[in-house]
Order: structure tokens, then C-alpha cells, then sequence
């Protein structure tokens, strides 16, 4: 397959595409500065440019079968919102792939983006209630990208993820919808091993998997 990565100079965008080209896939790395993803591979092509310039963004999705987004938020304690950079690039991220018909879009997110199949639990409810109190932009931010996202047409996959700070890689991971129990904490290793995943599972479109480490 051929994958546009947004985030890719992150902690999970890193191992993304690390993923990817080891198993084959053609890759163009979508970063905002220049020299902030240190890799070469014959199928890796970096692009460096404007989250929010819609034309950019076209020409780097145009030919790709998925396009994939690792962005996250800066955990800022900052009582007061002052923007939401990470969902104005969700926007013109989708914009561009409404525009150039690319359809499957896959994205990282927390539990703070509510799913219709979650039920009450505390890898459904927690991460939301601490998001509001201790990191309001991250809050705004979620809830932001949740409205484009159930607003959107096109064949989107939401991986959510809490806690990215566990060391270990466990057993590998494990995932729930949000009917399910589930766990607390994910490494970025699985975490990328599951949005990896998610491009070839088309049970997953439309859907809002929770990963957690077995």
C-alpha cells in the first residue's frame, strides 16, 4: 500500500513508519520541520510543510491508499484555550482528502472522543474527566477532532490511546470498542502496531478501537 503519515517525526509516527517500511509499504513522512525525521529507505519519501496549507497537503495524499495521522496535542496545563492546532490540521488534512477523493483516513486520538458503542467503564470515562481538569487544550483539542470526525464521509478509523508512557511492549496489544473492558495503558510501539493493523481491517472503518497492552 502506499501510506501518507502525518506525525511522523513523533514517538508513535516514528515507529509508524518504521512499521510500515518493514513491511513493505511505500511511505511519504509528512513533517513540519526539516530534519526532524532522521531515516532513509529506497520506498520513504519525506515531505516537509504546512499542517493547514490544503495544497501541500493535496499533492502529499494524492496517490495514497491511506492516509494515516499520528499528531497530538501538547499536554499544556494552561487554564486557558488559546488555540487548537492539532484539529485546524485534522481539518485540512480531511479537506484535501475529500478533495483529491482519497477515502480511508486513520487517526490518533484519546478516549476523550466518545464512540457510540462505549458503555461505562473507566478507560471510557477517566481519561475524559482528566483531560477536562488537567489539560484543557488537549481536551479542546479531542473534542474538536471528534466533531469533524463524526461529521466526515469519509472511511475513518479513530485508534485511542491512554497512557503512551508504558515502558514495556507486554504481549503485544490488545483492543476494545469501548463495549469491552479494557485496560489503562498502551506502549507507542503497540500503538503504532495497531493503527498499522487498522489500515488493512475494514471492520475497524467507522469505528473507535481503544489499545491497550495485554
Amino acid at each position: 500500500m502506499k501510506l501518507t503519515i502525518f506525525g511522523a517525526n513523533g514517538a508513535i509516527g516514528q515507529h509508524l513508519v518504521t512499521l510500515a517500511l518493514t513491511a513493505g509499504h511505500d511511505v511519504t513522512a509528512y513533517v513540519r520541520r526539516q530534519n526532524t525525521l532522521r531515516m532513509s529507505h529506497e520506498n520513504l519519501n519525506i515531505i516537509v510543510g504546512s499542517l493547514t496549507n490544503v495544497n501541500q497537503l493535496k499533492k502529499a495524499i494524492q496517490e495514497s491508499d491511506v492516509v494515516m495521522s499520528a499528531l497530538g496535542p501538547a499536554l499544556s496545563m494552561k487554564r486557558q484555550v488559546t488555540g487548537l492546532p492539532i484539529a485546524e490540521a485534522h481539518k485540512a488534512i480531511m479537506t484535501a482528502m475529500e478533495q483529491t477523493g482519497r477515502k480511508r483516513f486513520i487517526t490518533l486520538a484519546t478516549p476523550t472522543i466518545g464512540a457510540k458503542e462505549d458503555v461505562k467503564q473507566l478507560v471510557t470515562t477517566l481519561p475524559s474527566k482528566m483531560a477536562k481538569v488537567l489539560y484543557p487544550t488537549g481536551y479542546a483539542e479531542m473534542k474538536a477532532i471528534e466533531e469533524l470526525i463524526k461529521k466526515s464521509s469519509l472511511d475513518w478509523t479513530v485508534v485511542r490511546i491512554i497512557n503512551p508512557n508504558v515502558k514495556t511492549d507486554g504481549q503485544g496489544y490488545a483492543i476494545t470498542l469501548g463495549d469491552a473492558k479494557g485496560k489503562m495503558g498502551v506502549s507507542r510501539l503497540n500503538a503504532a502496531k495497531c493503527m498499522l493493523d487498522a489500515a488493512s481491517k475494514d471492520e475497524w472503518i467507522v469505528k473507535m478501537p481503544i489499545v491497550f497492552n495485554k
